[in-house]
C-alpha cells in the first residue's frame, strides 16, 4: 500500500472509530464540516499534491467579501479554461484549510510541495466605507520559484525578479470593490490577477528551463492582451521572444529541428515585423528544408532592408556558401572586408563557422573564417586557415575565392 495512504488511514481510523462507537449519527451530522475540513487538511498534508498554483485568501464567509471572493475564483478558474491553460494552470483553492500570515510561512509551504505560484493575502474587513459606499480592498500577495544558483551569494536573479514583477504590480495595480460597481471590479480584478499570475509563472518557469510551458503561458497570455488592446502585452513581449529566441538558437545548431526553428521564426516575425534575427534564420531553416525560392526571398529581403550592414553581409555570404554560390558568397565577403568597423563579436562567428565546417566539410566556410580572422582578430590564424582552405579546396570551386586566399596566406595584406 502507498505510504501516503497508509499514513492518512493510520491517522482517521481512530477518529472515525470513536464516532461510530459513540452510536450518535447527530453528532457526525452536527460536525460534518469540521470533519469534512479536518480531511482535507490531512489530505493536503499527507497525499502528493496534484496542483501547481495554490489560491488561499481570507476572507468572511456569508458577507459580501465572501460572496465577492467566490466570483472571482469562479472568474479566474473561467479565463483559464477560455485561454486553453487549463491543463498547465491547475488551481487549487484551499483557503479554508491553509491561510499563511508571513512570507516565510509561504516560501516554505511552497519550497516543500514543490508548487510554482501560491497566491495569498486577504479581503479587508467587511463594512468599510469609502466617501459613503461599502468598499473592500485585496491584499494580494505572491510567491514563486526561482532557480538560485549556488555562486549567486547575493541572489541577484530574485532581485531582478523582484524588481521586474513589482513593476508590472504598479501597472496592473486595481484591488478594490466597490458595492455599487461590484460587477466590474471583480471583472477588472479577476483579469489582473490572471495576468499577473500568468506573467509570473511564465517568467519564472523560463528561468527554471522549463521553456515549453513558458511559450504556452506567455503566447496565450500576450495574444489575450492583444484581443483587449491592452498595452499590459509590451511587458509579455520580452520574456515571449527570449523564449522564441531559445528555439531558434537551439535549431540552428541541430538540424533535425529546422522544422521547429522555421515555425519560431515565424512566430517571431508576427510580433517584429522583419526582424533581422528571424529573417536570417528563417532563411537558414528554409534553405535546410529545401525551400529555396523562399530562402532567396528573405536573402533578398535582408539585403533590402539592411544594406551596408557588416552582420547582413556575413550572414548572407554565409546562405550562399549553403547554396553553392561560392562566387557571390565571395562578393559578400569582400564587401565585409571594406568595413572599418563591425557589429558584432567577430570570433564568436569564426567559432561558429568551424564548427560548421566540421559538420558540413565546405572549405568555403574555412575561407570565411579566415577573412573574419584576418581584417578583425588573428592575422597569424588567417593565414593558417586560409593554407587549409587551399589544401581542401581547388580553383575551379571559386577561382576569386581560391586565389584570394591564396593572396592572403603567404603574408600580411599589402
Amino acid at each position: 500500500m502507498c505510504k501516503y495512504y497508509k499514513d492518512m488511514i493510520e491517522v482517521l481510523i481512530p477518529s472515525l472509530i470513536i464516532l461510530f462507537l459513540s452510536g450518535m449519527g447527530k453528532i457526525i451530522y452536527d460536525y460534518r464540516k469540521n470533519i469534512f475540513l479536518y480531511l482535507k487538511r490531512q489530505k493536503l498534508n499527507l497525499l502528493p499534491i496534484k496542483f501547481n498554483v495554490a489560491l488561499s485568501l481570507n476572507f468572511n464567509e456569508g458577507l459580501n467579501s465572501g460572496i465577492y471572493y467566490k466570483e472571482i475564483k469562479r472568474c479566474l478558474l473561467k479565463l483559464i479554461e477560455e485561454n486553453n491553460l487549463s491543463k498547465i494552470i491547475i488551481l487549487k483553492d484551499f483557503s479554508d484549510i491553509k491561510n499563511f500570515n508571513s512570507i516565510e510561512e509561504a516560501e516554505d509551504f511552497r519550497n516543500k510541495k514543490q508548487v510554482d505560484l501560491i497566491i495569498w493575502g486577504g479581503f479587508s474587513a467587511d463594512g468599510l466605507k469609502k466617501d459613503g459606499e461599502e468598499i473592500h480592498k485585496i491584499d494580494l500577495k505572491f510567491t514563486y520559484g526561482y532557480p538560485r544558483a549556488t555562486e549567486d551569494k547575493d541572489n541577484v536573479i530574485g532581485k531582478m525578479l523582484l524588481v521586474d514583477i513589482s513593476s508590472k504590480f504598479a501597472i496592473k495595480n486595481y484591488w478594490q470593490i466597490l458595492d455599487k460597481n461590484s460587477s466590474d471590479d471583480i471583472e477588472i480584478i479577476t483579469n489582473n490577477l490572471f495576468d499577473l499570475a500568468t506573467y509570473i509563472l511564465g517568467s519564472t518557469l523560463k528561468l527554471s528551463g522549463r521553456i515549453n510551458i513558458s511559450v504556452s503561458l506567455l503566447e496565450n497570455l500576450f495574444y489575450k492582451l492583444l484581443s483587449k488592446n491592452d498595452n499590459f502585452k509590451n511587458q509579455v513581449i520580452p520574456h515571449l521572444l527570449n523564449c522564441y529566441d531559445f528555439y531558434i538558437l537551439d535549431s540552428a545548431f541541430n538540424k533535425r529541428n529546422s522544422e521547429l526553428g522555421e515555425q519560431f521564426c515565424e512566430k517571431y516575425l508576427k510580433i517584429i515585423p522583419n526582424n533581422f534575427f528571424a529573417l536570417a534564420n528563417l532563411a537558414l531553416f528554409q534553405y535546410r528544408l529545401g525551400k529555396e525560392n523562399l530562402t532567396e526571398e528573405n536573402v533578398e529581403k535582408l539585403l533590402k532592408l539592411y544594406p551596408n550592414l557588416p552582420v547582413t553581409e556575413v550572414n548572407v555570404a554565409f546562405i550562399r556558401i549553403l547554396q553553392k554560390n561560392y562566387q557571390n558568397a565571395f562578393k559578400h565577403y569582400l564587401k565585409l572586408s571594406s568595413f572599418k568597423q563591425i557589429d558584432f563579436n567577430p570570433q564568436e562567428v569564426v567559432e561558429f563557422l568551424f564548427n560548421q565546417y566540421a559538420i558540413k566539410k565546405d572549405p568555403a566556410l574555412l575561407y570565411g573564417a579566415g577573412i573574419l580572422s584576418f581584417y578583425f582578430g588573428d592575422q597569424v590564424l588567417a593565414r593558417e586557415t586560409f593554407k587549409e582552405y587551399l589544401s581542401k579546396s581547388s580553383e575551379k570551386d571559386c577561382k576569386s575565392m581560391y586565389r584570394n586566399a591564396k593572396r592572403l596566406s603567404v603574408g600580411p595584406h599589402k
